[in-house]
């Protein structure tokens, strides 16, 4: 549940930043996320969320680079995947030590394609 939320602030952001009249020109959304997203949730909200709006047909390509969380408690590193993330915190899978998520949640924006025009 937690990205289709952040999608919608995104979508939110888009049509607030960009404006309603060029939104339907957008082809394509390049996004960078944390580990703790799902890509393919955030495709999916994506998909869910745009549909009947100037940008429906439009792709959202997400961008996920490793994030590697040390457990303070019995200094075991991991790759963080959305698995490890229990409300708003980390849960190490060798201790089960809770920790906070470093480095945020959000949606970092990319870039942005739009169509040529003629």
């Amino acid at each position: 549940m937690h990205d289709y939320y952040a999608v919608k602030a995104l979508l939110e952001r888009l049509t607030s930043e960009i404006g309603d009249l060029e939104v339907d020109h957008i082809t394509e959304v390049r996004v960078r996320v944390s580990a703790t997203l799902s890509a393919e949730a955030l495709q999916q909200a994506y998909e869910m969320l745009t549909q009947d709006t100037p940008l429906e047909g439009s792709r959202l390509t997400v961008e996920c680079p490793p994030d590697v969380h040390e457990c303070p408690a019995c200094g075991g590193s991991w790759a963080v995947t959305p698995a490890d993330l229990v409300g708003h915190v980390l849960v190490c899978p060798s201790c089960g030590a809770l920790s906070a998520i470093e480095g945020g949640t959000g949606i970092e924006v990319l870039g942005i394609t739009r169509e040529s025009g003629p």
